[in-house]
């Protein structure tokens, strides 16, 4: 047992020094990290070539990597982006962060090649044996991973709580105004803790390189599971982050021997402990102040940031009623490009489109969840897999009709959707948006790995449906169904915007307090929207694996739920017409790139995702919206100005004699 004691405080030390890097940043910008996966995936990987391929000494590149690469991307981050990041929203902090989490996750495949390295050397070549305890051997290696994260745990705590520069850092995130007036530069404390950070996110991802490997999916996960300790330690509490993320690591290691040879609990359980962990811990703390109130503080003497005033005049231009024809012209385009598309493109461009469409019927599941309930729900495309598998078996094991199964499939996801939602909507969006990562993770290994779900990860067969004794196996008729489909869910959504319920949501999103007096039930509406969302990307499952012909659980990741975030946060979240063009956007770019472009430049089209997410940082109406916005204006333009009761409005000439005399003037 000591043996399993000892690896489990090792991967638990792992863990920990993720864990202490989020606690601090946080404290110093109250921006929660999403993309640190990335960027230890990046600089491990930074170390790698500059130790294997340009052959410099290991401690030469491990140098330039933590301590010049790593603290010169960490200003760069930080003056681009991250420093942008403390007084906006939560939506949109976690939405940039998971955009830059996409594109540096892909953005460091394109640059360094495809081929993973499964078993990289770490910074000790030469493992052995140094220290011997009860019969068990522990490591140089087991010893520095151990000895590093006690040296980050007390230089964090001493840090924010002994210095004066951890009074600084902490005074500049709650009032930089004040922090100013006290002689000192905000800017330059909170930057150089992103860079003293980004060396630690580094050197932990070289210690964990080794054993994980030289693959995004591997850092992320580890990432992933510090998350737990950082949640035990309420996202502030050093020294709760530290013990939360060794507990995890030892009972991962500890419950070795007790599982059995096969079942669930040695497939699933294991890997499922940092998650559980993570949802017990929110869940025991969601009465908490601030695990339920995590909105952005604004200072009285702020100005307007261009964010907000871009807001403003957004909704200022869709707020008038000159030029609202405009609407028709974006659906008229769509009408134009679909009917047009089986005849201009081959038949696997067909296909294509039909793949995008069925994933935009999926990604209509963000309107009310995000664009309506204000939920940071990362967990939809664990609905969507839900949605899909729940067709497969319907369909396949019980021998229902497609369409039968499909909306089946979607209550199914509904159910789920209620679950999830009953623990995430009294938290705020920080710890909501965490909790919904945990169960996209559990999903991925807990349901997804079931063999009757996956088939050996060969996916189940779903067939393609049967309308009016016509089945749907050419690509063109199906691509007809799925436009069907998507314009059905999307005039649901508008109905529901346009009616009394609208009204509700409308107001919950603008004031909660004004919502409560009015009477309205803030929790049951918001979880409404949270089912509806669910049963959506249910649907959009079903539709997506008959297309396909196939079910593949491994299609429905966490990971990529990720990117499918970050393609409809840069379309806009509640914009419907944005839905179409990030779902069609998921297949062609990636079609465009497999066909004409070479193949070491296939995640290139992650990296456009994840760099138009982080664009909601200066426009956080979404490209689509924005886009509405001109449109509207133009035909705003375009369109005479009348009077209510339709008459034309006076000349130029009249205008001038009328205005010659100010109102209120003495004259």
């Amino acid at each position: 047992m000591l043996s399993y004691l000892v690896a489990g405080l090792v991967t638990g030390s792992l863990y920990a020094i993720f864990a202490l890097v989020l606690v601090t940043t946080y404290n110093a910008s109250h921006v929660f990290n999403f993309a640190q996966g990335g960027m230890a995936f990046f600089l491990a990987y930074c170390f790698y070539w500059l130790n294997t391929d340009v052959g410099l000494p290991t401690i030469v590149s491990l140098v330039l990597s933590i301590l010049v690469i790593a603290p010169i991307m960490g200003w760069f981050l930080w003056r681009v982006l991250l420093g942008r990041l403390s007084t906006a929203t939560p939506l949109i902090r976690l939405a940039a962060t998971i955009g830059l989490s996409v594109a540096l996750s892909a953005g460091t495949t394109l640059l360094f090649g495809h081929d993973q390295v499964l078993q990289p050397a770490g910074l000790i070549r030469n493992v052995r044996s140094v220290v011997t305890i009860a019969g068990v051997n522990i490591s140089n290696e087991q010893m520095l991973v151990i000895g590093i994260a006690l040296i980050v745990a007390i230089g964090s705590f001493l840090l924010l709580n002994r210095t004066a520069v951890g009074l600084v850092t902490r005074g500049a995130v709650d009032s930089e105004m004040m922090t100013v007036l006290t002689g000192t530069n905000p800017k330059v404390v909170v930057a150089g803790t992103w860079m003293a950070g980004m060396s630690v996110i580094g050197l932990a991802g070289i210690l964990v390189m080794p054993q994980v490997g030289l693959n995004a999916a591997g850092f992320s996960s580890v990432v992933a599971a510090s998350f737990a300790g950082v949640v035990i330690g309420r996202l502030t509490n050093v020294w709760w982050a530290f013990g939360g993320a060794l507990l995890v690591g030892v009972l991962q290691s500890v419950v070795i021997p007790y599982l059995p040879d096969s079942g669930i609990l040695t497939t699933a359980l294991r890997p499922s402990i940092p998650f559980l962990l993570m949802v017990i811990a929110i869940v025991a703390r969601s009465r908490g102040a601030g695990v339920r109130d995590d909105v952005a503080s604004r200072e009285v003497a702020k100005l307007a940031s261009s964010a907000e005033r871009s807001v403003a005049h957004v909704q200022s231009v869709m707020r008038g009623t000159r030029g609202s024809w405009d609407r028709y012209v974006g659906w008229a385009v769509l009408g134009v490009v679909l009917v047009a598309v089986p005849y201009v493109f081959s038949g696997f461009w067909v296909g294509v489109f039909a793949v995008g469409m069925a994933y935009a019927i999926a990604l209509l599941c963000f309107r009310p969840v995000t664009g309506e309930a204000a939920v940071v729900g990362l967990c939809q495309i664990s609905f969507v897999g839900i949605g899909a598998v729940a067709t497969a078996q319907f369909s396949t094991t019980y021998g229902l009709g497609i369409i039968t199964s499909m909306l089946l499939a979607a209550c199914v996801s509904a159910m789920c959707g209620l679950v999830v939602g009953l623990v995430c909507l009294p938290l705020g969006q920080l710890y909501a948006a965490i909790a919904t990562y945990a169960f996209a993770l559990l999903a991925d290994q807990v349901i997804f790995t079931r063999p009757a779900f996956s088939n050996n990860d060969a996916g189940v067969f779903v067939d393609r449906p049967t309308l009016a004794g016509v089945y749907l196996s050419n690509d063109q008729d199906y691509l007809y169904f799925t436009v069907a489909i998507f314009l059905i869910v999307a005039l649901v959504l508008f109905l529901i915007r346009r009616s009394t319920l609208g009204l509700r949501f409308a107001t919950i999103r603008a004031s909660r307090v004004r919502a409560s007096s009015l009477g309205i039930p803030i929790f049951r509406s918001r979880l409404a929207l949270f089912v509806l969302g669910a049963g959506i990307a249910g649907l959009g499952g079903g539709v997506i694996a008959s297309n396909q012909y196939v079910a593949f659980t491994g299609a429905y990741s966490a990971l990529l739920g990720l990117t499918w975030f970050a393609v409809v946060i840069a379309q806009g979240s509640s914009s419907i017409g944005g839905a179409a063009v990030a779902g069609l956007s998921l297949a062609v770019g990636p079609a465009l790139v497999s066909n004409y472009l070479p193949s070491r430049l296939a995640e290139l089209p992650a990296v456009l995702f994840g760099l138009l997410a982080i664009m909601i940082v200066s426009n956080p109406s979404g490209i689509n919206t924005m886009m509405r916005a001109q449109i509207r204006s133009l035909a705003a333009r375009l369109t005479p100005e009348r009077k209510p009761d339709g008459t034309q409005p006076p000349a130029n000439d009249d205008l001038a004699s009328v205005s010659a005399t100010p109102v209120g003037s003495s004259r």
